[in-house]
């Protein structure tokens, strides 16, 4: 063990601090600062997006009610995607339906996705952060929790910068780093994956150019089989015969506005995805499996003979890692009860799409829009701190559902407006009044009922 100590200098003293710079922290981060709030944004990558720009995942999945008759996830969200329309970097969800290219052929659950360009998101992001005051920090390595005296509030936190390790001090901290990296180092307590700590599987996704789209279109009317397009009888042959060994059962491409299509096949289980030897490791095998991606699209999908890679993802996709334990836990029952919550911050109709091995354990969620409250995001033994995201408080079933980055974009403007609210109070998120935090939430747009 290293006898080094190191003095950490104090180079910022906020008033929010947003660690992480994807779909949440983004909404919190900028929701915070149009309330009042002073903000920093403390970000690893050298862009903002995380997943939707550096892990290349998209399209947005639905942000309407199960029947695909009114959109529920409004606000921030809807903001964002109409900013990127504007740069003529994203479709509407409304003009994306069931079956549709960019919705990936997919049918159940998939009505009204949201296709968009990784560098329309990232210039957006940026612009709407800046006009709102954000103070941005790239670069930002997060590695561990200040807390107070006796170990029970967040006060800050420290980082690995190119210029060594740095504190950020604030008064209100909010954990948008998708794996609970910051309450976890706060010790608030948290569950990773099933009962035997086995998480949903990782991909990284990667871009293709050349598709013939008609000529792969065709065999939906050929055989009259709209599923066909999903290539799974022909997978399955490839791999009988040795000639495929990823572990994905169906073809996953998804139409891009300017016609390039992501690929959403490749597939690797890890112990734990918060191991950086591990994720390394898996990020190397992911990346070899893209040649015999392509490969055997080439020869199995009329219109994919000529097709070529134009980018991989510089990060792995993780579907699941830590999950916090709050004193409320949001659970797939309550989602396929369509239950509300008193201090509900957002509503939501996405399905339970749970990955394991080669298959998806597919749940289409049925009925009305589902409640999401704000009780989800508070750690237990922990002040000063919320958690938006997928590692907010919820279990399996949930965390598959609001997952994905339109809900994601959702907790992160509840929190921010949370947090803004705790400023201007004096208070802890804990005891915010969450009529007060509706009501801002109303006039910023989101639907509540």
């Amino acid at each position: 063990m290293s006898s080094y100590t190191f003095d950490v200098p104090v180079i910022r003293k906020t008033e929010v601090l947003v660690v992480g710079g994807g779909c949440a922290g983004i909404a919190a981060a900028v929701c915070a600062a149009r309330h009042g709030a002073k903000v920093l944004l403390a970000e690893n990558n050298n862009c903002l997006g995380g997943m939707a720009t550096s892990g290349l995942i998209g399209p947005f999945m639905t942000s309407y009610d199960p029947a695909g008759e009114r959109q529920v996830i409004v606000g921030f969200y809807d903001e964002f995607v109409r900013r990127m329309m504007a740069r003529g970097g994203a479709i509407h969800p409304s003009e994306c339906r069931a079956g549709d290219a960019g919705a990936g052929y997919r049918i159940a659950g998939h009505d009204h996705c949201g296709p968009f360009e990784a560098e329309a998101f990232k210039a957006v992001a940026e612009d709407m952060c800046t006009e709102a005051g954000v103070e941005l920090l790239y670069g930002a390595l997060f590695q561990r929790a200040v807390m107070n005296e006796d170990g029970t509030r967040v006060t800050g936190a420290v980082f690995a910068t190119k210029a060594g390790l740095i504190e950020i001090d604030a008064e209100q901290v909010i954990d948008c780093t998708g794996d609970a990296d910051v309450a976890a180092s706060a010790g608030a307590p948290f569950l990773y994956g099933d009962e035997q700590g086995v998480a949903q599987p990782s991909s990284l996704f990667f871009i293709i150019r050349g598709v013939d789209k008609a000529r792969m279109e065709r065999i939906r009317e050929e055989t009259g089989d709209p599923t066909s397009i999903y290539f799974h009888k022909a997978v399955e042959k490839e791999r009988e015969a040795g000639r495929y060994h990823v572990p994905r059962e169906k073809v996953a491409i998804y139409e891009c506005p300017d016609g390039t299509f992501r690929v959403n096949m490749s597939r690797v289980q890890l112990k734990n995805a918060c191991d950086p030897f591990e994720v390394t490791q898996a990020t190397v095998a992911a990346r070899r499996q893209i040649d015999e991606i392509v490969a055997m699209l080439k020869r199995i999908v009329p219109g994919c003979e000529n097709i070529e890679v134009t980018t991989s993802a510089s990060m792995l996709g993780h579907r699941e890692t830590r999950r916090i334990q709050g004193d409320f836990v949001l659970t797939g029952d309550d989602l396929r009860a369509g239950r509300r919550f008193e201090d509900d911050i957002f509503l939501a109709g996405n399905s339970i799409d749970m990955h394991g091995g080669k298959s998806v354990n597919y749940q289409p969620a049925k009925g009305d829009a589902y409640g999401v409250p704000y009780r989800i995001l508070l750690p237990r033994k922990v002040q000063n701190l919320m958690v938006a995201g997928r590692a907010s408080s919820m279990d399996r079933e949930a965390l598959a559902a609001i997952r994905v980055m339109p809900p994601v974009f959702a907790m992160g403007q509840a929190a921010g407006t949370a947090a803004a609210l705790c400023i201007s109070k004096g208070t802890d998120p804990a005891l915010v009044d969450t009529k007060e935090l509706q009501k801002l939430l109303l006039e910023d747009g989101v639907v509540l009922e």
